[in-house]
């Protein structure tokens, strides 16, 4: 029993045992972050497909036209809408930004607090040595 290859899995097990909950809280976040991404995709998804549909729908419309004017018409209502998906975009991406900033920073020490109530402490430490 005192084989150095039957002792050694018994050296790593306290290892382990303290490794595990990082590991864990680790896939946690990749599980959490790969949902946040999987929404995120599915909204730009369906931006695209909405703006394609709009621009095919804007050919047609444009075919169909009787006069410049009514071409630049449809081309205005088209960017309009187009500009609106890309503001979407902006959003949806802010917001998975923001999303996953919240989940990285809320885990560090004196996030939530303010200025003075963190400095705080240390005024009163000055003061208790003067």
């Amino acid at each position: 029993m005192n084989d150095p290859v039957t002792l050694f899995p018994n050296l790593l097990q306290p290892t382990a045992k303290s490794y595990a909950p990082l590991g864990v809280t680790f896939w946690q976040g990749e599980e959490s972050l790969l949902g946040s991404m999987k929404e995120y995709a599915e909204g730009w998804f369906e931006r695209r497909k909405a703006g394609t549909e709009a621009a095919l729908q804007l050919a047609r419309r444009m075919g169909e036209a009787a006069t410049p004017l009514d071409v630049w018409r449809e081309y205005q209502d088209w960017a309009a809408s187009a500009s609106a998906r890309l503001l979407e975009d902006v959003i949806a991406y802010q917001q998975q930004f923001m999303k996953a900033n919240a989940r990285f920073t809320g885990k560090l020490p004196g996030i939530g607090t303010s200025a003075a109530e963190n400095s705080a402490p240390d005024q009163n430490a000055n003061r208790l040595s003067a």
